[in-house]
């Protein structure tokens, strides 16, 4: 038997619903659920919270290094200003001192200037002359140490003067050289006299060539000549 097309008897006989509109359909507990669980979504007072043991190492070494932070900044920070405000004290307290004034007599205060000591005259043995002064008597044989210059030659003939030998020190033959000529002369020039000066020059030599002026000459180089 073929079923008609339309709506169902119950369909017509419903209060509710006119004639001929077709049913609504319900919705699912499905469509539902997402309007009904709303609340799990919400953080309330009260409510635990679960959180993984990594994510709480993380957070508190993120905290430690963050305090560690702060702290190395603090310290530099107050030695920097600790630092500042030391050395601004001491220039205070160097710009402030005042002087401490010392009574003392002014006949008390010894000089500071050092007091140069004043060559000893050397005393000459009697019948010794000037040393810039040629002497010589002609005919007798003397006894040349050196040739150098004025100034050489003076230094030359006052250590020997100091030391006991008779020199002179003069310039020679029209030059510019000076000679220091050691006295006394003799007319022999083997004779006792010659002798000993000659002895007397080397002894001196050994000594004139360890000082500045010397330069190591021992003046063992000295000749004798005749003087006409």
């Amino acid at each position: 038997m073929n079923r008609k097309k339309g709506p169902a008897l119950y369909e017509l006989l419903s209060p509710n619903k006119p004639l001929g509109q077709p049913r609504i359909k319900r919705s699912t507990s499905k469509e539902q659920a997402p309007d009904m669980n709303l609340d799990h979504n919400v953080l309330t007072p009260g409510r635990s919270i679960r959180v993984s043991i990594g994510t709480i190492g993380v957070i508190l070494a993120v905290s430690i290094a963050l305090i560690a932070i702060s702290f190395t900044m603090g310290f530099q920070r107050g030695s920097s200003i600790a630092r500042e405000d030391y050395g601004n004290r001491f220039i205070e307290e160097v710009t402030l001192t005042p002087l401490t004034e010392v009574d003392t007599p002014l006949y008390s205060i010894k000089p500071t200037v050092p007091v140069l000591k004043q060559p000893s005259a050397v005393s000459l043995p009697a019948g010794w002359g000037p040393i810039l002064r040629d002497p010589r008597v002609r005919n007798t044989n003397y006894f040349t140490l050196i040739q150098t210059s004025k100034d050489g030659a003076v230094q030359l003939a006052s250590f020997c003067r100091a030391k006991g030998l008779e020199t002179y020190a003069f310039s020679g033959d029209n030059t510019r050289l000076y000679r220091v000529v050691a006295f006394p002369g003799s007319v022999d020039r083997n004779d006792t006299v010659a002798k000993d000066v000659r002895s007397t020059i080397y002894a001196i030599g050994a000594e004139w060539a360890t000082t500045k002026e010397g330069r190591g000459s021992d003046l063992k180089d000295a000749y004798q000549s005749l003087y006409k």
